[in-house]
């Protein structure tokens, strides 16, 4: 019986993962970031390969570009600290620049805006600054303006270096660059009251109204139960829950600020482009046809898992989470857990007067 490694060589062979040596021309997208950042697993089996959740194949750089290319909206995962993964999202930004600016894709819709979940709707001042919207002779920026007026160092983001090829792409392809999360007081306010807290009529708008299925209402605790190491009380659990969907659904309202006909980039963390119940989810409860839409993962490669399908989860009726995942190193860092748990420690004592 052949070896899962054995066919993963076949099929490179065969041309299905990417070649140097393939001719290009212009229905090609631009040479994908393979001169890796991240120094864990670097010779897995998997590293730089793209898998089609829905095909249960690896795919041709070209068709992977087309498909980005003729969606409307184009949500681009990551793990915040990983490099690579911010120098794919800023080649998928090109690649979708390119197909349809070459007229490739005809047909796709232009693109608009790149929605940043690293960016914040209390910035807009900032980000009118950066633009130069309210002066009569604005000066052309650079990424580094972008971080600077927006105050990067202190929003607890990673280093802004790993972010900084994306703000480069945007400006080259002169896509303008819009908050995808609201303000940080606004996320204590709905914390502390909860669905009172939204303005009238916003709950149904949103499309929070609708309630996601008992089977992925559970994925959705259980992983912001994982993601706080299990140090979180359960009491407060319900309520980041609730914090989570409203992110979700309003990075999808940021998306659906374009003007009708035109499309955007979603540069997020994975949890929020999964189909089944992030961003797509809420895009599609407004109205937005499921095919319009494509959800890339970047995914950190595991030395126990040489199967791409072990890096997608798949919901009750076992549709895959996401369109596509692109497998790049690992990042080395610090035990999460660990480092919350002394961040914990150092916390004061509540206050019981």
């Amino acid at each position: 019986m052949k070896t899962f490694a054995s066919v993963l060589l076949v099929l490179t062979m065969a041309g299905l993962a990417f070649s140097s040596n393939v001719v290009a021309d212009n229905r090609d997208p631009p040479p994908p970031p393979t001169a890796w950042k991240s120094e864990e697993l670097r010779d897995h089996a998997l590293v730089g390969m793209v898998w089609s959740a829905r095909d249960k194949a690896f795919v041709k750089l070209r068709d992977f570009g087309r498909s980005l290319a003729i969606a409307r909206f184009v949500l681009l995962g990551e793990v915040h600290d990983n490099a690579d993964h911010h120098l794919w999202q800023a080649w998928a930004i090109r690649t979708v620049s390119k197909l349809r600016g070459s007229r490739i894709v005809e047909g796709a819709p232009q693109l608009d805006v790149i929605a940043m979940e690293m960016v914040r709707t209390d910035q807009y001042d900032a980000l009118d600054k950066f633009y130069g919207r309210k002066v009569a002779g604005p000066r052309p920026r650079k990424a580094r303006d972008f971080a600077r007026m927006l105050k990067w160092s202190k929003s607890g983001w990673p280093d802004f270096k790993i972010y900084e090829p994306i703000i480069d792409q945007a400006l080259y392809e002169q896509l303008v660059i819009i908050p995808a999360s609201v303000s940080r007081e606004f996320i204590r306010k709905l914390s502390k009251e909860g669905k009172v807290a939204l303005a009238d009529g916003e709950n149904e708008r949103l499309g929070l109204a609708h309630g996601l299925d008992k089977e992925l209402a559970e994925s959705l605790t259980v992983e912001i139960r994982d993601s706080h190491c299990g140090l979180m009380p359960e009491a407060a659990i319900p309520s980041m829950s609730f914090i989570q969907r409203f992110r979700d659904a309003t990075m999808a309202d940021a998306l659906l600020s374009v003007v009708s006909g035109k499309g955007g980039i979603l540069i997020a963390g994975n949890g929020h482009i999964r189909r089944d119940r992030g961003v797509p989810w809420y895009l599609e409860k407004r109205g937005v046809p499921a095919e319009q839409i494509v959800s890339l993962k970047m995914a950190e490669v595991s030395e126990e898992a040489t199967n791409p399908e072990d890096y997608i989860e798949r919901g009750p009726s076992g549709a895959p989470s996401v369109d596509f995942v692109v497998f790049t190193p690992r990042t080395q860092r610090l035990d999460p857990c660990e480092e919350m748990r002394n961040q914990m420690q150092k916390r004061p004592p509540p206050d019981r007067s």
